[in-house]
């Protein structure tokens, strides 16, 4: 009788687990402006996610990344740490993944249990966001769609961490080290730790991956300078 009561009870808060997640196909596909997104989504669903809490990021912090290329560029930006590292913060999805070659798609917060469209995403990141990408390649001749989780923000150690989702084209992991400099200026390394499936890309990802995280580092100085989420 124990034994039928604890396994009536274990799929009973099973079925109300699951039937609070967010489904794949609950995301409202007309409020996203890019087709490649929509695609990568249904991708998604064709891989069996039927749930985002199905959707994995393809490295964790403190996995082992010895398989892993690395890429490590640096950015100075002449102002205190800790105002550089709050505006990284607050800036926003859409004002800090909005350039020439990248565009915001939609988002969904492991916190809340909610998904964000334009027009409607929470300011600050938040450990356990999903992103969702579209990348404007060939001089916007093609597109394609990238989505990653941010898997750390350490406050203390002012690092951030990007691990693109499994099932990209490209796996692996953004990690931002932001230092103060002798000067009293903010030096932010960027590392990026990737592999893809097929091989070809591993040498077309630095150029792809160059000017898109100058573009964002870029748009980030703009950002700072307009001084507008600081008010």
């Amino acid at each position: 009788m124990k034994e039928t009561t604890f396994l009536f009870l274990l799929v009973f808060f099973s079925c109300v687990n699951a039937w609070g997640q967010t489904r794949l196909d609950d995301v409202q596909v007309a409020k996203i402006n890019f087709p490649k997104v929509v695609e990568y989504l249904n991708h998604q669903m064709d891989n069996g996610n039927q749930y985002f809490d199905g959707i994995k990021p393809s490295l964790k912090p403190g996995s082992k990344n010895d398989d892993y290329h690395v890429i490590v560029r640096e950015f100075l930006i002449k102002d205190n740490l800790d105002v550089v590292w709050n505006t990284y913060l607050k800036a926003g999805l859409q004002k800090a993944w909005n350039t020439r070659k990248i565009s915001y798609g939609f988002s969904y917060s492991r916190h809340l249990d909610s998904l964000f469209y334009t027009g409607e995403e929470a300011c600050k990141l938040e450990s356990g966001l999903i992103v969702f990408l579209n990348l404007k390649m060939l001089f916007g001749f093609k597109n394609m769609a990238m989505a990653f989780e941010v898997t750390q923000i350490d406050d203390e150690d002012k690092v951030l961490e990007f691990s693109y989702l499994k099932g990209n084209e490209t796996e692996g992991k953004q990690q931002l080290i932001f230092d103060r400099t002798s000067r009293g200026y903010t030096l932010i390394t960027h590392l990026s730790y990737y592999k893809s499936r097929v091989k070809p890309r591993d040498k077309l990802y630095p150029l792809v991956h160059s000017q898109i995280i100058h573009r964002f580092h870029r748009n980030m100085k703009e950002i700072y300078k307009q001084q507008d989420i600081m008010q």
